[in-house]
């Protein structure tokens, strides 16, 4: 007579070959990486989100413990990159997004080859930089107001430099055209260092530019600051007013930088580079290199940055489509 198995000793073996299987998947988590991390970096090699970039690895690499490294893939306004990495399977590449290539380009494209809240998921917020209202320092101009005044007063009289269309140079000048109901035309340029150029000589009449690509042209006294846009001063420009106290408060832009993975990357990677991240950005040499460039470190979860990325896709996107921004 056959014994009949019973309950109990079909699900023991189950339940011990489950119990081999947990161990070895968080040995695995823990273990990871067991080789050098790639972060795409969707613009050219010199610029202030590369240096940003390069900063931050160096401090995530003595993290992790393993080379973390800059590959440099620019154009289309940061598509390239987030391509690059949508597309990877090792598990391994990560991207330094921006707010163009997350909520600017989406918006003001019709049919975008790539939607970043399905393809890409949330590891955690780097950075914020502020934009400031710069003019060249022979500009008669010496306050936002005096700019605002003029302009209201000589309709298309005055330009704005931009470093090129969807850029946040542009819509924080398109910011300040709404909310103090100016018009100002246009002159986007193909990238922030010949917009600053123009800038400089006076063939460009304003420009919001980001802190740290033009905070050396301000103390050089080749730029004058009329605002910093955001709600409070800044430590690199202590002396600098807010766009709040010059009476334009809802004109707040800038760029912001954070890390994504591809859509698949596994949970316990990611709650791995942002705990890394966040080390990171709290590391001493990174927050005195930061007050110095006029940079401000983020950190949080990787929930707090996607519902930051929600609010400024509604935030941008908006304006995107009421001053009919499109690309070039």
């Amino acid at each position: 007579m056959k014994h009949k198995p019973n309950r109990r000793s079909i699900l023991l073996p189950a339940l011990m070959a489950l119990a081999g299987v947990l161990p070895m998947t968080a040995a695995h988590a823990q273990a990871w990486p067991t080789k050098a991390v790639r972060i795409v970096v969707p613009f050219a090699a010199g610029g202030p989100a590369d240096a940003l970039a390069r900063f931050i690895a160096v401090r995530m690499s003595a993290e992790l413990g393993q080379p973390v490294v800059i590959d440099n893939k620019g154009g289309a306004g940061g598509v390239l990159g987030a391509n690059e990495v949508i597309r990877s399977t090792d598990g391994y590449s990560l991207l330094f997004v921006s707010t163009g290539a997350m909520v600017i380009v989406p918006a003001m494209t019709p049919n975008p080859n790539y939607n970043p809240e399905r393809d890409l998921v949330a590891i955690g917020q780097a950075v914020n930089t502020p934009s400031v209202a710069v003019v060249s320092s022979k500009s008669n101009f010496n306050k936002l107001s005096e700019l605002v005044t003029y302009a209201k007063a000589n309709p298309g009289r005055l330009n704005f430099a931009s470093a090129g269309s969807g850029t946040s140079t542009q819509l924080g000048a398109e910011l300040l055209k709404r909310d103090a109901g100016i018009f100002m035309t246009h002159i986007p340029y193909r990238g922030a260092a010949p917009a600053t150029t123009d800038l400089i000589a006076g063939t460009a009449d304003m420009m919001f530019a980001d802190v740290p690509a033009v905070i050396s042209f301000i103390r050089g006294g080749q730029l004058k600051a009329l605002a910093l846009a955001a709600s409070t001063r800044s430590t690199a420009l202590p002396d600098v007013p807010t766009t709040a106290e010059a009476g334009f408060k809802t004109v707040i832009s800038g760029t912001w930088y954070g890390l994504m993975g591809p859509a698949k990357m596994p949970p316990e990677v990611v709650s791995r580079v942002n705990a890394a991240l966040n080390k990171a950005l709290q590391n001493p040499e990174t927050l005195t290199f930061f007050r110095s460039q006029g940079v401000i470190a983020a950190g949080g979860s990787p929930q707090d940055f996607s519902k930051f990325i929600q609010a400024e896709s509604a935030k941008w996107g908006g304006l995107v489509k009421s001053a009919n921004i499109k690309p070039d």
